[in-house]
């Protein structure tokens, strides 16, 4: 046998990614059913080793299924945490010869990395009723351009996981104008999600700030805020191009 073995699997509502050296295994765990679909994970990964997919291929309205980030790459993957410890709603787990690693443990924390994320823990309810905690970190605020809308979708409105967006109905009355997409900033929690579904960039969700304090390594912290805040999928695939 040669190693590193590398094996990934999903089944059970888990996604598990597992590399096996000679002395030692990693493994690297998504919860599909506490996943969002907000994309932190594949947006901070240093190695590029998590992404969303081509949802474009898949549906022409993504929904939340539709935007969960799997470990395409398993062979980049250093198995660092890094998605782990800035994953907002805990649906990440590291384990290091079967035993779950905390996150106190993780070498990036210990080494002085990254920084203490300052986090607020909200219970947030989304449109479907399903309820989560989530660590919010963040601030931003979003733009919507209704001439991009495809009007009639509610990509947004589905994947939000704390019902701050809503899509109206049409008004019976020809001369009323009604918005695309209505969002409810009082709720929104920043986390990306709308952003990462919508299929024609009509909206649109800046992060302006990261709550963060403690000593870190520059080098490596700066450029997870910089990816932290890319968002746009389409825009960051015409930049690759």
């Amino acid at each position: 046998m040669s190693f590193p073995k590398i094996t990934r699997e999903i089944a059970e509502g888990k996604e598990r990614v597992k590399k096996q050296f000679l002395t030692e295994d990693f493994e690297l765990i998504l919860n599909r059913e506490k996943c969002t679909g907000c994309g932190t994970c594949s947006r901070v990964c240093p190695k590029e080793a998590v992404s969303r997919g081509p949802i474009a291929a898949s549906r022409r309205f993504p929904k939340t299924e539709d935007i969960i980030p799997e470990v395409y790459e398993p062979y980049k993957c250093v198995f660092c945490g890094t998605c782990v410890y800035m994953c907002p709603f805990g649906a990440l787990t590291l384990k290091k010869n079967g035993k779950e690693v905390r996150l106190d443990e993780l070498t990036l924390i210990k080494e002085k990395a990254v920084p203490k994320i300052d986090f607020e823990a909200k219970k947030i309810t989304s449109n479907d009723g399903t309820e989560r905690t989530v660590k919010c970190y963040t601030k931003g605020k979003i733009s919507i351009v209704d001439e991009e809308c495809a009007g009639g979708c509610d990509s947004c409105g589905v994947v939000c996981p704390s019902g701050a967006i809503t899509v109206p109905e049409k008004s019976k009355q020809g001369w009323e104008s009604v918005p695309n997409v209505v969002v409810d900033e009082e709720k929104c929690i920043f986390c990306g999600a709308c952003d990462n579904a919508c299929p024609t960039g009509a909206i649109k969700l800046e992060i302006t700030e990261v709550n963060y304090s403690g000593d870190y390594n520059e080098i490596f912290w700066d450029p997870l805020i910089e990816r932290l805040k890319t968002l746009r999928w389409s825009e960051k695939e015409e930049e690759g191009s």
